[in-house]
């Protein structure tokens, strides 16, 4: 600092929290990739990695995921979602078309109402 003048010094001190606002955010990147990764270490059942751990802990241990990154999750747990209900059970079947049994289903339901209809007791 002796050997600078005051504008080299100024600008010496503006590229160090230049580095210093560079690299919390690389920190904080690297955090929320970690977040990803183990939240679907979570959901697979698979082992925990300290390398993510230690990351997640290094920025403060609550890392909120960018957007984009819980899109991609939260369209997971819908289509996980899907393919857990009747819906998805069913069209796992082989040979199964949906849609005949569907139009089976309304004829079947017509048929009922129309039934319902000439019934003198109802």
């Amino acid at each position: 600092a002796q050997c600078m003048t005051r504008e080299e010094y100024g600008e010496y001190q503006r590229q160090l929290v230049e580095e210093m606002e560079r690299d919390a955010q690389f920190a904080q990147r690297k955090a929320e990739r970690a977040t990803f990764r183990s939240h679907f270490r979570d959901k697979y059942r698979l082992p925990k990695n300290e390398t993510d751990d230690n990351q997640i802990q290094l920025v403060g241990g609550d890392v909120e995921l960018p957007k984009e990154l819980a899109k991609m999750i939260e369209q997971d747990n819908e289509e996980e979602e899907e393919k857990n209900s009747v819906i998805g059970q069913l069209s796992n079947i082989q040979n199964l078309d949906l849609d005949s049994l569907k139009d089976k289903a309304s004829a079947t339901l017509e048929d009922l109402k129309q039934t319902a209809e000439k019934c003198a007791v109802m």
